[in-house]
């Protein structure tokens, strides 16, 4: 069954809002959970899935994994800020 454009953007929007309110209570609470952020992983490519070519999705999470293992910050916290901050961003519209 297809979902009216208008019902799948609101579906989007809430599942951002979501994303958002978790990321800025690890963020306050300084405690980065690593299955929060998977699940977070998880919810974020689920959204992109239907809106970009799986080969470009793969091909990003492909450089992410590079950038993750050639950084190895002593401050993962600000990917944090940043993500949440994206988020707000696009909640924004």
């Amino acid at each position: 069954m297809k979902f009216p454009r208008a019902f799948r953007r609101r579906e989007e929007l809430e599942n951002v809002q979501f994303l958002y309110e978790v990321l800025d209570k690890m963020a306050k609470n300084g405690v980065l959970r690593e299955d929060v952020i998977e699940e977070v992983y998880w919810t974020l490519k689920k959204l992109l899935k239907g809106k970009c070519n799986d080969d470009i999705l793969e091909a990003f999470e492909e450089i992410v994994a590079l950038r993750a293992k050639l950084s190895m910050e002593k401050n993962p916290e600000k990917h944090l800020i940043t993500a949440k901050e994206m988020l707000a961003k696009y909640l924004e519209g």
